[in-house]
């Protein structure tokens, strides 16, 4: 692995557990359960993919967006999805390449985790988001792309602040759906 990437994974990995754990409590086999888990995902995503001038890093931008994929599911699930108006945590500033790499680093990445939750759901769930459809070879050209932009230490600095930026946001949705949830 190229020491840029590696430095990017250490850098992040604690947000990345923390987001993971904050996740975990969602039943994925219960559909309401699930539809929060969704709109959690949906309230990140669709702030992120408004924001993010993505193009900028990878040509295909407008083809990676997952935002339309969630609101297919959470139609299917009968949830409206629509953000609950809660505070996130700050969506990134995208004013370098390097903090659109390290947003798209989070969100890409998320992709991988999806396809393995997807297998986990039950017959009949809504699964276009988790399960979206990418080939191989794109997660690898991001990669490309970030071993490509991030060489130099201030570029690394400002996708890891991205990076750790969307990993909190991911984190707060969390907590804010599961609060919703437990009905507090």
């Amino acid at each position: 692995m190229n020491p840029t990437r590696q430095a990017l994974r250490a850098a992040t990995a604690p947000a990345h557990d923390r987001v993971d754990a904050a996740f975990a409590d969602f039943d994925l086999t219960d559909r309401e359960s699930y539809a929060r888990f969704l709109a959690a995902h949906a309230d990140v995503v669709w702030a992120l993919e408004a924001a993010l001038p993505g193009g900028r890093v990878v040509d295909d931008w407008e083809e990676r967006k997952r935002g339309a994929l969630l609101r297919e599911d959470l139609a299917h699930l009968r949830h409206p999805g629509e953000s609950r108006g809660d505070d996130i945590g700050a969506i990134p500033a995208f004013g370098t390449d390097h903090a659109v790499a390290g947003a798209l680093y989070v969100l890409e990445g998320s992709r991988l985790g999806g396809k393995f939750l997807a297998r986990r759901l039950p017959a009949g769930f809504p699964r276009a988001y988790l399960d979206a459809d990418q080939r191989a070879e794109k997660w690898q050209q991001l990669l490309t792309v970030i071993d490509r932009l991030l060489c130099e230490p201030i570029a690394l600095e400002a996708a890891i602040a991205a990076a750790l930026a969307t990993f909190t946001a991911f984190e707060r949705s969390a907590e804010k759906w599961r609060k919703a949830e437990v009905g507090q």
